[in-house]
């Protein structure tokens, strides 16, 4: 093992066993409480909020540690093998911050419908899309540009193939528009859910890239190591578990450029990109053959993505949703005040919040808790936008007061109109936009 990865891996295991780095349960991947903002924290942004006069839910980031979680990346990565990922970092305005302040010059666009505004919003960038489409797919996106954009585009975006049928598809495509098209395959290193399923299979894949270099030119690989950080710790740390992990993946990724080396000479190239990574494993590539790195959620930190390597990174993401009322003993409906006691605890109130239903943890107050029948299930539409939550009774909330929590995924930033700012503890005027679509 590299000795920088072996001294980080030592500093996130001896951190863990203090409890200074891992912000939650590792076999759940929930963060967030041991690494919450300091106390005051969230009762300021709740003054600022009704300062503000917003009594609406509202999702936050917080700049300062978003910068913070930068840092931490880069010092593991460096700039230039750093790739942006779009799917967790759904805003031009996100986009541009993160771009400018780590100097990456690379992004992964996993939706096409975004790949238009980020060609647009980032004319030196390269693009590497980061799943194989299927081909009308990709084709749409040629015929939403304007025609004399299509070489511009083509020169800019690596394209997937995960099969030789992919790829016939992505020739006889790139032939009928006229354009030429920079073609990763995708690989699978471990994963089991896409790419080339086994080394075996490759050269059939890079036979047909030699064969039509008219239509489509070989820019590497991209070989998803998403299994590594949930890898089953049996009779090992969670720790040990994704090490191994990691050296098996690297090891299949190894075999693969070795069948391009040796069989396909005429493909390598210096600037071949080997992608992997995510922000669940970043710290791993210290060593090994990838030399490029994508990396999304990371710098903001949800409450899903598992401490064995994120503990080291700050929670960034919040949502923020007003109080609208509270009942002194929580209570079930059809059910008795006693007997809702029994099952939810006794001397529990019910707080009433605005909205509900998102994938997210408590964080202030950290010890409420869904109520059954009337909070709404996780992803579903907040209908009819109030949901009631279970609080000890040494919890004070009412109405004018706030319920902050640190979402699972990133992807809650779909679920707003608007992401709110933070510098310095306080609210700001500005705000960013999130895509206006999911897909």
């Amino acid at each position: 093992m590299n000795m920088n990865r072996r001294a980080f891996l030592k500093s996130v295991a001896a951190g863990a066993a203090l409890g200074t780095v891992g912000c939650g349960d590792s076999s759940t991947g929930s963060a967030g409480k041991d690494q919450a903002p300091v106390a005051g924290y969230f009762e300021q942004i709740a003054a600022d909020l009704n300062a503000m006069g917003i009594g609406t839910p509202r999702l936050f980031i917080d700049l300062d540690r978003l910068d913070a979680n930068a840092a931490k990346i880069l010092a593991q990565v460096r700039a230039e093998r750093y790739r942006i990922v779009e799917k967790s970092l759904t805003s031009l305005e996100l986009l541009t911050y993160v771009q400018e302040r780590t100097g990456a010059q690379k992004f992964m666009v996993l939706h096409l419908p975004f790949l238009p505004p980020i060609l647009g919003a980032f004319p030196s960038a390269d693009i590497l899309v980061g799943k194989a489409h299927p081909t009308p797919g990709v084709e749409t996106f040629f015929n939403t540009i304007d025609r004399a954009d299509w070489p511009s585009a083509a020169s800019r975006v690596q394209f997937i193939a995960d099969s030789r049928d992919r790829l016939d598809e992505l020739i006889a495509m790139a032939r009928r528009l006229g354009v030429t098209l920079r073609i990763s395959v995708e690989i699978d290193v471990g994963l089991r859910r896409s790419g080339v399923p086994e080394p075996g299979l490759l050269p059939n894949v890079l036979a047909g890239l030699v064969e039509n270099p008219d239509a489509v030119q070989f820019t590497g690989f991209l070989g998803y190591d998403g299994h590594v950080a949930h890898a089953p710790a049996i009779l090992v740390s969670p720790l040990d578990a994704a090490n191994d992990a990691w050296n098996k993946s690297m090891a299949l990724f190894e075999s693969y450029i070795d069948i391009l080396r040796h069989q396909f000479p005429g493909l390598m190239h210096d600037d071949l990109v080997f992608n992997s990574g995510g922000s669940a494993s970043f710290p791993m590539y210290q060593s090994g053959p990838v030399n490029d790195v994508a990396i999304g959620g990371g710098v903001v930190r949800p409450a899903a993505y598992p401490d064995t390597f994120c503990g080291v990174l700050d929670p960034a993401i919040f949502i923020a949703t007003p109080v609208l009322g509270y009942y002194e003993q929580a209570r079930l409906p059809f059910l008795s005040t006693e007997f809702s006691q029994r099952l939810l605890g006794y001397n529990k109130k019910g707080i009433a919040i605005y909205g509900g239903g998102w994938a997210a943890e408590f964080i202030s107050p950290p010890t409420l808790s869904n109520m059954p029948l009337v909070s709404d299930p996780e992803n579903q539409n907040l209908v009819p936008n109030q949901s009631v939550v279970v609080a000890p009774q040494d919890v004070t909330l009412g109405p004018g007061d706030w319920v902050f929590m640190h979402p699972r995924q990133s992807d809650a930033l779909f679920q707003f109109e608007e992401i709110r700012l933070v510098r310095g503890g306080r609210l700001l005027e500005e705000r960013w936009g999130a895509f206006p679509r999911r897909y």
